[in-house]
């Protein structure tokens, strides 16, 4: 897309002319392309006073280097190879424990379905929020895994994207014939489907660095290297595919309009997929090493991910730790924050490690004919002097070591109150703290959690809102099952899931049925209706029939609870279910059964199902309040007891 073009003496270019070379229209396109591709290279390289005077790449690789504990240990000075030149690596603790805490959950958002007049619909909102928790599953994407590389980036990165993509590849299979082998095109199950691919800081170029909503960017650029096989899969039936070269790019000069081959001497074996997106002009054209692979005509590229109301949008969403200034693009990742304090414990580290390693092995001064070495320098060891003149003297004063200690006690301490302290880490308090300081260091360093956790739960409603046009767009439109005759037999896909976390899962069956399109039911429609399907999948496994066309027409507003991020162990929900038990004991909108098992499965995990009874004996009970139970109460008193001061 972009690159040098050398001349020679006679200033003529010096490579060779292109064999592509496009029509007037595509190279002015392309020209347009280039030069937003400069804008947002100037962009990433540009030092910025939000990032110290750093560039984004510059910030990227120093945060890298920083959570990935980089040492420079190389000295041109051989009697200073010696000291110890290393890292604590504080900073990259401090950074796993912060992973571990947002991380605890799969962070998906939630849905509130609204119709025309703005009216909730909590049926729809629910099926819609299954929808998506099954578009997350590892079997049918990789989203689970790109959440948490996300999150890891985050720590380090001023930036990084996930990407929300949908795609149809086929691929050429031998299948075996009796006259022998024929090749057949097939759905490619790895290429293909809802994906989740994650873009550095570096990856994708944008045109404004003060203007945070990315939907509101006047154009994107996605660029990533890829394999040569790979991207003919995608694109190897455009008729631009033979000009395509591995390590070879196509730059268009400005000068005489034409096109000249450079060598790509960083990616000499991968091309280059560079894709410019336009949300105003609704364009989206791809670039392979420079050349075209849109539509002939460059007016009919519309952007492909679009939502419900077919309005174009980008399909990536940025990423961060928390936000620098009003109007900053990028992020401070937790790196930046913690990086001066980490530096300083470092150099502190350094300081009184040598002068340990001094202490330990004590340089000495020898004066006096008698030969001291260490044929007599040993443990135990009882030496007589000649030489009534022979002194050994220590080279290094009395030091106090003790303030160096106490140096990296407050950096460290520094380091605490910017990330995560020991306790939430798994480290267990020392005796001599209190409990409340620990309830007040742990509380200090949840609102520290749930401020950075606001700041991803901001990217993920962005992220759901293109999850959930995905969903409508691809996963909820009928599909071609058979043609029969001049007709065409359409399909609607059923969504399974299976709850998890409880002692008995239960199973769950989302169908789009297309004889409920246009059609009223009325109560005992509904009723009878319940009754077939009951008849036709049992008690055991729930099942949901949806009208395809009203769930399209509904628009949906993202929300995202940062509580999720949250893990909520045993600990928590013994004393919660074992209230809720007691209050809710004859609550006739409340499955008993339900709620026992979910008591039980608290304390006894998949063994407390042993404890239900299969045909239990109903009986009356009074209206007065069940009285707690000894082991809930317990529970309970041991909960307080963490949160309470002694």
């Amino acid at each position: 897309m972009i690159g040098d073009l050398t001349k020679n003496r006679n200033g003529k270019i010096s490579q060779s002319l292109s064999v592509y070379q496009p029509s007037k229209e595509i190279a002015e396109l392309t020209r347009i392309v280039r030069d937003d591709y400069s804008q947002g290279m100037d962009i990433l390289t540009k030092p910025w006073t939000e990032l110290n005077d750093r560039s984004v790449i510059d910030d990227l690789n120093r945060g890298s280097k920083m959570f990935n504990s980089f040492v420079d240990t190389e000295t041109a000075d051989p009697n200073e190879q010696w000291k110890w030149r290393g890292t604590r690596s504080m900073a990259r603790n401090k950074g796993i424990a912060m992973h571990a805490n947002l991380t605890t959950n799969y962070i998906l958002p939630v849905f509130q379905a609204q119709n025309e007049n703005d009216e909730v619909d909590r049926d729809f909102s629910e099926v819609m929020r299954d929808i998506i928790e099954w578009m997350a599953e590892p079997t049918n994407s990789n989203y689970q895994s790109s959440f948490l590389q996300i999150v890891f980036s985050a720590l380090q990165s001023p930036v990084t994207y996930l990407g929300a993509e949908f795609y149809e590849c086929y691929q050429t299979i031998k299948e075996k014939t009796e006259q022998g082998y024929d090749k057949k095109e097939v759905l490619d199950e790895v290429l293909s489907g809802f994906q989740a691919p994650i873009y550095s800081a570096t990856q994708i170029l944008i045109t404004n660095a003060y203007e945070r909503n990315i939907q509101k960017q006047r154009a994107i650029i996605k660029r990533r290297w890829v394999d040569y096989d790979e991207l003919k899969a995608k694109y190897g039936t455009h008729p631009n595919w033979g000009f395509v070269q591995k390590g070879i790019k196509s730059i268009y000069n400005d000068e005489d309009g034409l096109f000249y081959d450079i060598f790509d001497d960083e990616h000499p074996t991968l091309v280059a997929e560079e894709t410019w997106l336009n949300r105003r002009e609704d364009t989206e054209v791809c670039f392979l090493n420079g050349i075209y692979m849109g539509n002939e005509d460059v007016e009919n590229n519309p952007i492909r991910h679009r939502d419900n109301k077919s309005a174009p949008k980008y399909n990536v969403v940025p990423f961060g730790y928390m936000r620098i200034g009003d109007h900053f693009f990028y992020y401070k990742s937790m790196m930046n924050a913690v990086g001066w304090d980490n530096m300083l414990y470092d150099a502190m580290s350094e300081v009184v490690m040598n002068r340990a390693l001094l202490e330990v092995e004590m340089p000495i001064a020898i004066s006096g004919s008698d030969k001291v070495d260490s044929e007599v320098i040993f443990p135990s060891s009882v030496v007589t002097f000649e030489d009534k003149e022979t002194r050994i003297t220590p080279l290094m004063p009395n030091s106090n070591m003790s303030a160096g200690f106490n140096a990296l006690r407050e950096t460290e301490k520094s380091i605490t109150e910017g990330s995560v302290n020991e306790t939430i880490s798994g480290q267990l308090p020392d005796a001599s703290q209190k409990a409340y300081n620990v309830a007040q260091a742990q509380a200090n360093a949840k609102k520290m959690i749930g401020a950075v956790g606001k700041s991803i739960a901001e990217s993920i409603i962005m992220y759901g809102d293109l999850m959930k046009d995905i969903a409508l767009n691809h996963y909820t439109i009928p599909q071609i099952d058979q043609l029969v005759g001049d007709n065409m037999k359409l399909r609607y896909r059923q969504f399974f899931l299976e709850k998890k976390g409880q002692s008995k899962g239960y199973k769950k069956r989302i169908k789009f049925d297309e004889s409920l399109i246009g059609k009223e039911m009325t109560d005992k429609e509904k009723e009878y209706k319940e009754m077939e399907m009951l008849e036709e999948y049992g008690e055991d496994e729930g099942v949901i029939l949806v009208n395809p066309e009203l769930f399209a027409r509904y628009k949906y507003l993202t929300k995202c609870d940062t509580e999720e991020m949250f893990a909520k162990n045993s600990d928590y929900w013994q004393p919660v279910l074992n209230q809720l038990y007691s209050l809710l004991s004859n609550n006739q909108y409340v499955s008993q059964e339900e709620l026992t098992r979910r008591l039980l499965y608290s304390y006894f995990q998949s063994s407390g199902e042993d404890l239900m009874v299969a045909n239990p004996i109903i009986e009356q009970t009074t209206q007065d309040k069940v009285p707690q139970t000894q082991i809930g109460q317990m529970a309970e008193n041991r909960l307080l007891s963490q949160q309470l001061p002694m």
